[in-house]
């Protein structure tokens, strides 16, 4: 008899294999149940709706991820440091969950009245939050950043995300070794020290 604790996780993870490749909208119940080996009713029963299923999914899966990003921010005021564990949070996780990192950067391309961005919305704020803070106690180090948090929160963000893209797209795990790290936070830190 299969443990109705794996047929939970093997929904999540189904799900999230499903979306990641097509999108919540261009997944549907029957895909997500077949993918699990599980009826309908279980389903339902687990998560009450398709969209419940996201949520468990989205919690599970970027909850983790932003526990991981809060945890890199330990040391605000040693900025290569911090620049060096953020950078490491994303490429490890993008190489441990390439699904769950292919379904993050989909949501954050979305807006609007997409069910899977208003889902994810509290978790696209909340990482975007978690590294403008890291950047405003910077500034206080750093004159030269005052005023621009927002933007190196975008700068940042847009760096490895695209850094991770390349990798998706080549698989060279090279973009995303600690070596690409250090180059990256060179580069981005001689901007905000000149």
């Amino acid at each position: 008899m299969v443990d109705s604790k794996d047929n939970r996780q093997t929904l999540i993870h189904c799900a999230l294999e499903l979306f990641s490749k097509k999108g919540f909208d261009g997944t549907s119940t029957a895909e997500i149940v077949d993918a699990a080996g599980v009826t309908k009713p279980t389903m339902y029963h687990y998560f009450g709706s398709k969209e419940g299923l996201l949520a468990d999914v989205l919690s599970i899966y970027y909850g983790s991820f932003l526990d991981a990003l809060a945890k890199a921010v330990t040391l605000p005021e040693d900025i290569p440091l911090t620049f060096f564990r953020l950078a490491k949070v994303y490429f490890d996780t993008a190489q441990e969950n390439v699904a769950f990192f292919r379904f993050r950067a989909g949501l954050t391309l979305r807006d609007g009245e997409d069910t899977a961005y208003i889902a994810a919305k509290k978790y696209i704020a909340e990482e975007s939050r978690i590294i403008t803070d890291f950047f405003d106690k910077a500034a206080q180090h750093i004159g030269n950043i005052r005023g621009k948090e927002t933007l190196c929160t975008i700068s940042f963000i847009g760096t490895i995300n695209a850094t991770i893209s390349a990798y998706l797209q080549s698989g060279n795990e090279a973009l995303i070794s600690d070596e690409t790290i250090y180059r990256l936070r060179q580069q981005f830190l001689y901007g905000i020290y000149s």
